[in-house]
């Protein structure tokens, strides 16, 4: 996997570098030190966002490992760069009840005399557990994507929005200041995604654990996903169906809220850049 850490403090380097000797090229009206210095300068303002992530990196990373544990929360994520993986397998697990779930219902139209209608009981009875794995399976992979975009490839997004920023006339300002404003949000806020989908998930006043909710075992996916058919006639509210439908839109409400905070963060970015006159 592509360490984009690396290839950003790369860039700023790089940066430098070419900064410092284009100052030093005597290229016609001094512009090879005119050049140099606004190359050195967008290299250091980009120095200054890649340290600002670090540090929220490592805010983000302790409120994993010590807050999520004293609030009760089995929440196994030691690392932020590993949201996006929980959430690629809660999609993968929900398609997989659904898949199971089909199955079971084609499966029952294949037995003799009684196969049709008991292929309609199914349907029937599947209408609000696939409707709850529907909505879970498009919610996961929504979330996982942002965080896939913005948490994983942070450190690269931060000197492409400098870059951006620094686009003559300014059109491109709002799109750069997007960008740094969001990989700066998602990687501070980021873990407080899945903190509110396990507190929605145990609105149901029962046990909620990332690990198990996320599972990504398909072989006992498959076979739990018609079990879990039945246990939702017999508990519709604390089956592991509801239990990953909570989640998924207690987790929207958090990436909602980074959102939010991304779009302050990003007119305050421009505001700045505004008064340097970039």
């Amino acid at each position: 996997m592509v360490d984009f850490a690396v290839v950003a403090w790369g860039l700023v380097s790089l940066g430098l570098t070419l900064g410092i000797l284009m100052k030093c090229l005597p290229l016609p009206a001094g512009k090879g030190f005119e050049w140099g210095g606004h190359l050195i300068s967008y290299s250091l303002v980009t120095a200054a966002f890649l340290g600002i992530w670090t540090l929220l990196q490592g805010v983000s990373t302790w409120l994993v490992n010590n807050v999520y544990p004293s609030a009760g929360l089995s929440i196994p994520v030691k690392d932020v760069n590993r949201l996006p993986e929980y959430y690629f397998n809660l999609g993968l697990r929900a398609f997989t009840f659904l898949s199971a779930i089909a199955a079971s219902g084609f499966g029952a139209a294949l037995i003799p005399i009684i196969g049709p209608a008991l292929a309609n009981i199914v349907s029937v009875v599947a209408t609000v557990p696939g409707l709850a794995l529907s909505i879970t399976l498009v919610t996961a992979y929504t979330i996982a994507t942002f965080l896939m975009i913005f948490v994983t490839m942070a450190p690269f997004l931060l000197p492409v929005g400098v870059a951006l920023i620094a686009v003559p006339a300014g059109k491109l300002k709002g799109l750069g200041g997007f960008l740094i404003a969001a990989s700066l949000a998602f990687t501070a806020v980021s873990p407080f995604i899945p903190y509110l989908g396990i507190l929605a998930c145990q609105a149901g006043r029962e046990p909620c654990d990332l690990g198990s909710l996320t599972s990504a075992n398909p072989f006992s996916n498959i076979g739990q996903g018609v079990v879990e058919l039945v246990h939702w006639l017999l508990n519709p509210v604390n089956n592991e169906v509801m239990k990953m439908f909570r989640f998924a839109l207690g987790s929207l409400i958090g990436l909602t809220l980074v959102g939010v905070t991304a779009s302050a963060l990003s007119r305050g970015i421009g505001g700045v850049a505004a008064s340097l006159g970039v």
